[in-house]
């Protein structure tokens, strides 16, 4: 099961441990590696306008550690439910 606390200090570590956030550019480039993904397409035009202006959204996105999590089935699935759980918020 997903724990949204696990992931937020997962993503604390990964915010404190790192120089910088993502730049637009390293967030649309993992956006458009996304899009490729058939269960993100949906998502993505469901939620066009918030995968391209909300902060939160697009930080989670930036971070993403792509080449790990479209690999691992587990870690795919804690990544679509982070996003589900974000665009929830964000309605």
């Amino acid at each position: 099961m997903f724990n949204i606390f696990e992931f937020l200090g997962d993503l604390v570590t990964v915010i404190s441990g790192s120089k910088s956030f993502p730049t637009e550019e390293k967030i649309n480039e993992n956006l458009k590696q996304l899009r490729k993904e058939q269960w993100f397409q949906e998502l993505f035009s469901e939620h066009t306008k918030s995968f391209l202006e909300n902060k939160q959204v697009r930080l989670t996105v930036g971070l993403a550690k792509l080449d790990k999590i479209l690999n691992n089935g587990k870690r795919k699935k804690d990544f679509q439910e982070t996003l589900l759980i974000l665009l929830k918020k964000k309605k």
